[in-house]
């Protein structure tokens, strides 16, 4: 028997491979009673990560990335691996810009040790961690609260972000692609981060190996504006065709 909460997340698995799902299936699957299938799927939809339909449950038509707890708990060794290696890179001191992906809350869990930084934010997450260590000033930027990842949106935050110039920006992306660059699935999330973008003097990008030529929605950057690609495992040939052709700087 899975317990509640991981029984939940391998529910959300499973949509993400199939988009849609029986309750009967998915009792079968987790070796639970029906009932309990429905239970966990109210619970879902209460929250707006799944949409009942008749006998089963879907993706929202909207649900192009899985919510945010979700995407926390998924490659989490590798988004901690990653983390890791970014902070091995901060010093004390640094400014830094840091958005809202699961890896970027990883990250900021890396800095809790550090001192004096000066930290540029969308999220909450990141903003808490830090706010109240060592001597770190932290810059949350305004706009809307989304309730999903607890993170600022809009015109607000992008003109927020656009005040600051930073030593190292860490941003994390939706897919990495060898033709179409950098790409997001949300569009709030790609204004934020073409805004960072201009406004940093290193960009970090952060991404697990499942972002790799993964399909996009919304173009982000092109692969030349990065600066260092740090990831769990080496891309495919056709992004390293790219990384070396713009001389892009890659650590595993």
């Amino acid at each position: 028997m899975i317990k509640q909460s991981k029984r939940q997340l391998e529910i959300m698995k499973v949509l993400q491979i199939r988009n849609s799902c029986s309750v009967i299936e998915l009792a079968e699957h987790l070796d639970v009673s029906d009932e309990t299938i429905r239970r966990d799927i109210r619970h879902l939809a209460a929250t707006g990560a799944v949409e009942k339909i008749h006998g089963g449950v879907m993706l929202p038509h909207n649900s192009l990335e899985p919510p945010f707890l979700s995407r926390l708990q998924e490659q989490r060794e590798e988004k901690q691996k990653i983390a890791r290696l970014i902070a091995s890179l901060v010093k004390d001191g640094e400014t830094l810009l840091i958005d809202n992906g699961s890896t970027s809350c990883y990250f900021a869990k890396e800095l809790i040790a550090y001192r004096n930084l000066t930290v540029v934010t969308n999220s909450t997450e990141v903003a808490r961690e830090l706010c109240s260590r060592n001597h770190n000033r932290v810059f949350m930027a305004g706009g809307e609260i989304r309730s999903d990842d607890s993170a600022s949106y809009g015109p607000a935050a992008v003109e927020f972000a656009r005040q600051f110039t930073t030593q190292k920006a860490v941003i994390s992306m939706g897919s990495i692609h060898g033709k179409q660059g950098c790409l997001d699935f949300d569009l709030p999330e790609a204004e934020f981060k073409r805004a960072i973008i201009p406004q940093t003097e290193q960009l970090i990008v952060a991404v697990d190996h499942t972002k790799f030529d993964k399909p996009g929605v919304i173009n982000v950057c092109a692969l030349k504006d990065i600066d260092l690609l740090i990831t769990d495992q080496m891309p495919p040939d056709d992004i390293v065709d790219q990384i070396g052709a713009n001389k892009i700087k890659v650590a595993l």
